[in-house]
């Protein structure tokens, strides 16, 4: 079902058009993302079973990335159609957005003790005062997966320190964290930065590899045991990523 709205107000729709039903939301440009935000809460406040949305452009810094959206600008990017050779890149699971002060209050387990000792107010925190980018998939009302990554410089390189993905306990199994290291992925290459690095617990490396990751390293540390340094190239040649690799080796 595809739902209409003008400056943030549904328009003609009854309540049998939207209890219960599976609605598409479409914006030509998502500028902070309010607007969605608020028609997503009157929807679901309605009775909407699922809403997802769709815009052509998403611009950089928005609090909500849309479930399908064409392209991502900056504030001063003129943008030219047709854009047929453009990929659509799609969301699939619930909303993506930023943290808000509201999640502090809600409940996150992911059933890892060793990751539930940051609570949401902690990344609440580390995004506002210590630089970090946190995100999260809502489905549902739901907090389902979230994740929490650093820009760091590493040599010559410029890239990503992925810190912590992790998915609720009740939810895993439905591609969550897919959708954010999705996320990650496409926010490194359309921010041009040069690599994503991490630690990967030994149940989860070969996820990483399944994506692109390779195991560059392993440490032992004395909360988790083994843990396996992963990154992934944002480079066209061997040369330029055998570069990469080696000076993350020797940083991190």
């Amino acid at each position: 079902m595809l739902c209409p709205f003008e400056n943030e107000d549904l328009i003609n729709l009854n309540k049998s058009d939207i209890i219960g039903k599976k609605i598409l939301v479409c914006e030509d440009t998502t500028i902070t993302g309010n607007s969605f935000i608020k028609v997503y809460t009157q929807l679901k406040n309605i009775g909407a079973e699922d809403v997802k949305f769709f815009s052509f452009l998403m611009r950089r810094g928005s609090s909500i990335v849309p479930n399908l959206f064409v392209f991502e600008t900056e504030k001063d990017t003129k943008v030219y159609f047709p854009w047929s050779s453009y990929p659509i890149r799609i969301y699939s699971k619930g909303i993506v957005r930023k943290i808000t002060p509201s999640d502090i209050e809600k409940d996150f387990e992911c059933g890892d003790p060793r990751i539930d000792k940051t609570l949401l107010t902690d990344f609440y925190k580390d995004h506002m005062h210590a630089g970090a980018k946190v995100y999260l998939v809502e489905d549902k009302d739901e907090i389902c997966s979230i994740i929490k990554f650093y820009e760091k410089t590493h040599g010559d390189y410029t890239g990503l320190f992925l810190d912590i993905i992790a998915t609720a306990k009740e939810k895993h199994g439905n591609k969550y964290a897919n959708t954010l290291l999705k996320l990650i992925l496409n926010y490194i290459f359309y921010h041009e930065f040069d690599f994503i690095y991490g630690y990967a617990f030994d149940a989860i490396v070969k996820l990483y590899k399944n994506i692109g990751f390779e195991v560059i390293g392993s440490v032992q540390d004395n909360h988790y045991d083994t843990l396996h340094k992963v990154a992934t190239v944002n480079k066209r040649t061997k040369a330029e990523k055998d570069l990469v690799i080696a000076t993350l080796k020797s940083n991190i």
